[in-house]
């Protein structure tokens, strides 16, 4: 009844029978409560005086209840303007039909008992609204709370995972050997260089180490990292790997997902040949629609294990579950692009 799948995702409950009492109860106590109707009034014509306060009843709940959902609150994203803006088309709802419903008394003419009971039974019609508002709203946050909750623990989780896969790939014998290999041919003959080369590996690991608590990051953040380990991965590739980092039209203010930039250039040398004959081309550049993109050509190895899909899987939850936005992966014949969403902060 009444969008009973949307509103259990909003307030944790079916609310089919909650509508259907509510205007029963609603419509027989009424009339007995700002009426000043009597018992034996009501037992005259039963059926019909219940028939139209039911009625009334519902056409209060049901008008309210699609004010709640037009402007229902957002999970994780609710502003206090848009409570008031949904409270006050309560108010302003809830008082014209208390004005239509006493129209015929108020035509026979405006005096002091008139204005009083269509006073009384406004006010009525309200503080009826607020209760069943009311309980839809705090219904609302509880589930709410609940869901922010189990995101929270989600998102701990997803950064936990990524923070694991960054060192589980970084700490595998082959990554160590290559990155010492590769620092051993340095020392002797460009030692200023193979200083260089350790202190881009020591702000990698130091980066990795210190972001392990938090949801977002500043974009210069997170490109500072990227630059110092894409510029070890150059040393170790020489003119095979080439990478492209266009800053052009980028807000630094703006903030990514931790690890992100890391988990797609690692994706990106696991599963494409890098040789002379196929330099692997890595571009970082400004999206549409507030976007990073992250661009490689695509020439995947023939002999590599099918990859697991874990790191992007990874990027693509936290965003949902951080900002609500969706992780766009463009895959052509030539190129393989990921579209990541950039997210305001404050």
């Amino acid at each position: 009844m009444f969008k009973a799948k949307e509103f259990k995702e909003l307030i944790g409950f079916d609310h089919t029978w909650f509508l259907i009492i509510a205007a029963i109860t609603t419509g027989i106590a009424f009339p007995f409560l700002f009426y000043g109707e009597t018992i034996e009034g009501f037992m005259r014509w039963p059926i019909i005086n219940a028939t139209i306060g039911i009625s009334i009843a519902s056409i209060l709940i049901l008008g309210n209840m699609a004010i709640f959902y037009k402007f229902k609150p957002r999970v994780g994203y609710e502003k206090k303007d848009e409570l008031f803006k949904r409270i006050g088309y309560h108010i302003i709802y809830t008082i014209l039909i208390g004005l239509l419903i006493n129209f015929s008394m108020i035509k026979m003419g405006l005096n002091d008992i008139v204005l009083q009971r269509t006073l009384v039974t406004t006010v009525g019609y309200l503080l009826l609204a607020a209760i069943y508002i009311g309980i839809y709203e705090a219904a609302y946050y509880m589930t709410a709370l609940g869901k922010s909750l189990k995101m929270q623990e989600q998102l701990k989780r997803q950064n936990v995972e990524s923070q694991l896969e960054i060192l589980k790939n970084q700490v595998k014998p082959h990554f160590l050997f290559n990155s010492l290999n590769t620092l051993t041919s340095l020392i002797p003959e460009e030692p200023d260089l193979a200083v260089d080369y350790v202190q881009k590996l020591s702000k990698v690991y130091r980066y990795i180490l210190e972001i392990k608590d938090k949801k977002l990051i500043p974009l210069q953040e997170e490109l500072d990292c990227i630059k110092a380990y894409l510029f070890m991965l150059r040393i170790r590739f020489g003119e095979n790997l080439i990478t492209e980092i266009d800053e052009t039209g980028l807000n630094f203010n703006d903030h990514i997902v931790p690890l992100s930039l890391q988990l797609l250039v690692e994706n990106s040398v696991k599963h494409n040949i890098i040789s002379n004959k196929k330099p692997l081309t890595i571009k970082i550049h400004k999206g549409k629609n507030d976007s990073l993109m992250v661009c490689n050509n695509l020439q995947p190895k023939s002999q590599t294990m099918p990859s697991t899909g874990t790191g992007l899987d990874n990027i693509r939850n936290r965003y949902k579950i951080l900002a609500n936005k969706e992780v766009e992966v463009i895959v052509t014949d030539k190129d393989f692009t990921v579209t990541l969403p950039l997210v305001k902060v404050g």
